[in-house]
């Protein structure tokens, strides 16, 4: 175990603490909110914008970027209402205690993809920079393991990262 993994370990534990204390309802529902949220941004931000110009005659090149932040809050506080009324009905039926210990789990869980996307992006930019020395990163117990969790729930997010960066690259030429 080295310092990569001490660092690692400390959102899993906070992880572990937050789910405990906001229970699996609530955890999952964060998660849950987040997708969908990211989901209706994108589907739905067009639909906000255009309400935005018809009820304010408000045009601006932000526009895009507001309508999916007033879109995706949206969705993330609706959901998060409807989780924490979900969850007080879990705890009158006397089930608080594997809710608190659900919450846990996927609390950590919940960190230790967060953790594995920068592990993704830390190894993308290393190809060009070095970022975590490789004696480092072979001495780590967690680096390696959680760095393959993400490219594994996120199919594609390799090929998505890589043609992103070469349209980039593009575009950079062309100006």
């Amino acid at each position: 175990m080295n310092f990569i993994d001490i660092i690692i370990c400390i959102p899993l534990v906070w992880g572990l603490y937050k789910g405990f204390t906001k229970g699996l309802i609530v955890e999952a529902a964060t998660l849950v909110a987040f997708g969908l949220g990211v989901w209706g941004g994108i589907h739905f931000s067009g639909f906000i914008a255009k309400k935005i110009i018809e009820q304010f005659n408000w045009q601006s090149p932000y526009l895009p970027i507001i309508s999916f932040a007033i879109t995706f809050l949206g969705i993330v506080i609706l959901v998060y209402f409807i989780a924490k009324l979900v969850q007080h009905m879990v705890e009158g039926m006397a089930l608080g205690v594997f809710n608190k210990i659900g919450g846990s789990v996927f609390g950590a869980l919940k960190f230790a993809l967060v953790i594995s996307v920068i592990i993704f992006i830390i190894n993308a930019i290393e190809k060009s920079y070095p970022v975590i020395s490789f004696k480092s990163k072979e001495g780590s117990v967690l680096y390696q393991p959680l760095g393959k969790v993400a490219p594994m729930l996120i199919p594609g997010m390799r090929e998505k990262l890589t043609a992103e960066r070469e349209a980039q690259k593009e575009s950079h030429r062309e100006n």
